[in-house]
């Protein structure tokens, strides 16, 4: 398929998956243990909540970068926040508290955020949208290899300690900041670099005029939600009542980057060939059962099926916005509705996560996933019934 491509094409794509391996071996060092290792050193509920709900508050700060306000061109933003952000992380030898671990954290999460609309402009320019899905798909299958690996080391050596995280999060963070110089080869096709002002809140709400779009905003908010009321109970079962060891943890990830590599090469392809509505029907309903295992039983080997599903689905999650997006938007638009997409992220990352926790301590554990999985069945239900006018064909 690659040698049928324009040369642009193939090239992009090379210099993607090299970033995209570097990527895998950071992220699986690191982004599988941030909830475990901080309620292990005794992070609090609050602070759980916190860390999983940081990337989506820290994107909304992405509004503020759907212009290229300093004239440098899109690779540059990709580039150079994302080389400051995990540079960052490189604090972690000398954090000891959980205070200052979540505050290390959601810096990471704050800078990094600025490079997304940038990223999605890049792949609307240089990926044809046909083969779009299916190429990203490939480039986190490359990703996903890596983070298997990465993740299963890490968990093997945090299980011979977890103060052991202060010397992996900050060597994970060469690979990260690796990956972004790397992502820094990629040319722009016919990309004119002029400075332009801070987009205007009319010019940030003006997708909202689009009405498939609104919609998918809509129902996807309604999942999103409750996918993210529970995502904090799931460390906090893992290792209050489950008690789950550090090694564990690493098969955990293990488990979650072999189904989220499985992921891309079935979501790749069904993106490409599906309309919206069945790929959001399919991708709702998959995810409520998650919430419905944790009803069920705290049994490790049943929580791995769970952290399976959670792989599988994530690898959608992570595709879904970019290619529904590059879809619906002319280049010019693609940041603009990226960072709407982001934004509307951030609200629901700054009310969900420290809904579940809440709802654990004053109704209990069951209620908790209940009120998740509603969401998510009330999200099925809508989108199914979207269907039927046609809103996503």
């Amino acid at each position: 398929m690659l040698k049928k491509l324009p040369l642009f094409v193939r090239h992009t794509f090379y210099h993607d998956l090299k970033a995209g391996m570097l990527f895998g071996i950071f992220g699986g060092a690191f982004l599988p243990f941030i909830a475990i290792v901080g309620r292990k050193i005794g992070a609090t509920e609050f602070q759980i909540a916190l860390l999983i709900s940081a990337p989506y508050v820290a994107n909304a700060f992405s509004i503020f970068w759907t212009e290229d306000i300093f004239g440098k061109g899109r690779v540059w933003y990709a580039v150079w926040s994302n080389v400051i952000g995990r540079a960052v992380l490189i604090a972690m030898l000398f954090v000891y508290s959980p205070f200052n671990y979540t505050i290390i954290i959601f810096l990471y999460m704050l800078v990094t955020a600025i490079a997304f609309p940038s990223y999605a402009s890049v792949m609307k320019t240089n990926y044809p949208e046909k083969e779009r899905g299916r190429l990203m798909g490939y480039i986190r299958i490359g990703t996903a290899c890596l983070w298997i690996v990465s993740s299963m080391a890490s968990g093997w050596i945090l299980e011979k300690g977890t103060d052991n995280y202060r010397y992996i999060f900050p060597f994970a963070a060469i690979f990260g900041i690796l990956s972004a110089i790397e992502f820094g080869n990629i040319k722009v096709r016919r990309e004119g670099k002029k400075k332009e002002g801070f987009a205007a809140f009319s010019h940030i709400t003006a997708p909202l005029k689009n009405m498939p779009f609104r919609t998918f905003l809509i129902t996807y908010s309604i999942f999103e939600f409750g996918l993210l009321l529970s995502l904090p109970l799931y460390p906090l079962i893992q290792v209050d009542r489950a008690h789950i060891p550090n090694l564990a943890a690493g098969v955990f990830g293990t488990i979650f980057s072999g189904t989220w590599l499985i992921g891309f090469f079935f979501w790749g392809r069904f993106i490409d060939k599906h309309p919206l509505s069945s790929l959001l029907s399919l991708l709702f309903l998959v995810s409520a059962t998650i919430p419905f295992i944790y009803l069920l039983t705290y049994n490790l080997w049943f929580l791995s099926i769970a952290q399976g599903i959670l792989g599988f689905i994530s690898s959608a999650i992570e595709l879904i916005g970019y290619v529904v997006i590059t879809r619906m938007a002319s280049p010019k638009e693609t940041p603009r509705y990226m960072a709407l997409h982001i934004l509307l992220g951030g609200f629901r990352g700054a009310t969900a996560p420290f809904l579940g926790p809440m709802i654990l301590n004053g109704i209990g554990v069951k209620t908790a996933f209940g009120t998740s999985m509603a969401f998510m069945v009330s999200a099925l239900i809508l989108v199914n019934r979207y269907r039927s006018v046609s809103l996503f064909k």
